[in-house]
């Protein structure tokens, strides 16, 4: 996901496809690290006598999710707009991709069924090249699913739940190393340069906080 690519037979979007090669991995592998670091949030506790979970920063890592969300939603309704009033003035009908259900680049995207994908067909040409320089931003080195935000919240939301008890410091790694794994499955077992990196970031994040708490 270092940019839109040339052809590729990959689980993942390319550019032969029409599809920006975006932050929809990145997007999963957050997700899926941080559900399952919810999975300790609701099954431990940290040290009462010492650590609390910070319950604000939580709500604030999810507050810019549903951020982010909402702004790719705004796009997408601006785009939808603007093809529904070309196609009435054509004689043709509205517009059947309901911006209101899109949560990722994925739901913009069809399954060509043989490993690749592509833009809903409803999207423009303008549309989809708004989209693909959206994407390109949204993994560039400061969007907000490239590798230091996307790194950062992951150990952020990590810090949140455990209250910075660097005693949890190897839970963590355990947990965000299975999320990371469960989305490279997903992914028919290899995912973008990208995706590494953000990992290896966190992973070096972590280290980091444990020689820090020594």
């Amino acid at each position: 996901m270092s940019g839109i690519s040339g052809v590729q037979s990959t689980p993942y979007p390319s550019a032969a496809t029409s599809t920006p090669n975006t932050g929809a991995t990145p997007a999963a592998q957050t997700d899926a690290a941080l559900d399952i670091a919810a999975t300790y949030e609701k099954g431990e506790e940290t040290n009462a006598a010492t650590y609390t979970r910070d319950r604000t920063a939580i709500r604030g890592i999810r507050a810019q999710e549903r951020a982010y969300i909402q702004s790719l939603q705004n796009l997408v309704t601006q785009l939808v707009s603007q093809v529904n009033q070309n196609n009435l003035s054509a004689g043709g009908g509205g517009f059947r991709l309901n911006p209101n259900k899109v949560d990722s680049y994925w739901d913009l995207m069809v399954d060509n069924g043989d490993g690749t994908f592509s833009f809903h067909p409803d999207l423009s040409p303008e549309a989809q090249d708004a989209l693909i320089a959206r994407a390109k931003e949204d993994i560039g080195e400061d969007g907000y699913y490239g590798v230091k935000q996307t790194s950062q919240r992951i150990l952020d939301f990590a810090k949140a739940i455990t209250g910075g008890d660097p005693s949890k410091i190897e839970d963590m790694r355990k947990y965000i190393q299975k999320g990371f794994d469960e989305v490279e499955k997903m992914f028919g077992g290899k995912l973008p340069e990208i995706s590494y990196q953000t990992l290896n970031a966190v992973m070096k994040g972590l280290d980091e906080w444990a020689a820090g708490a020594k």
